[in-house]
């Protein structure tokens, strides 16, 4: 599924905020446990590397320009704010400000983690139909076609040739060649 540049933009943003946090978490848990004011838990560090881990594994998703991987973070932060929300009760004086100013902050980007979420879930359901490819003959067994639909298990579409783009003769790799340069005299598109 091809996603406009914005989505792809916010996608990456969100990859990049994740491997900021992932690669913190895991160089320095002690330090976001401090900065998080949790650093009195004994089961603050432990949960606060596989978060990092987790952030990484996210990270991998979005940077590749996947908003869909939204999703993944949209349930880690769920989690993350269960768990920070529980600590608030156990917290006073100044590990609760900390604790409280992180948790506004992850529930910020909570926020822009789900509207990324929902917005590549629209784009998925309004994505136009596309048609197969034409091209001049690649030497390919068959023709260049947009496989998403099936994999989306709607059913296939027939693909009609078009009239004037006649087959080229099997033996004739000059021709061949020259239509894949661009040089031939067959339509192209």
């Amino acid at each position: 599924m091809s996603s406009s540049p914005a989505r792809r933009r916010t996608a990456r943003f969100l990859g990049l905020a994740s491997l900021g946090l992932g690669t913190s978490m895991l160089v320095s848990p002690m330090g976001v446990a401090r900065a998080s004011g949790v650093d009195d838990s004994p089961n603050a560090l432990p949960v606060i590397t596989a978060v990092g881990v987790r952030e990484l594994v996210h990270a991998s998703g979005l940077l590749a320009g996947r908003p869909g991987w939204a999703w993944t973070r949209v349930v880690g932060d769920a989690l993350d704010l269960t768990a920070m929300g529980v600590a608030l009760s156990h917290r006073r004086g100044e590990r609760y400000r900390r604790l409280r100013a992180a948790t506004a902050a992850a529930a910020g980007l909570a926020l822009l983690d789900l509207l990324t979420a929902l917005r590549s879930r629209r784009a998925r359901r309004t994505a136009p139909d596309l048609t197969p490819v034409t091209r001049p003959t690649t030497g390919l067994v068959a023709p260049l076609i947009d496989v998403r639909p099936a994999l989306a298990g709607e059913s296939r579409k027939p693909v009609t040739r078009r009239a004037d783009a006649a087959p080229q003769p099997a033996g004739d790799a000059s021709a061949a060649s020259a239509a894949a340069a661009g040089g031939g005299t067959g339509p192209t598109p």
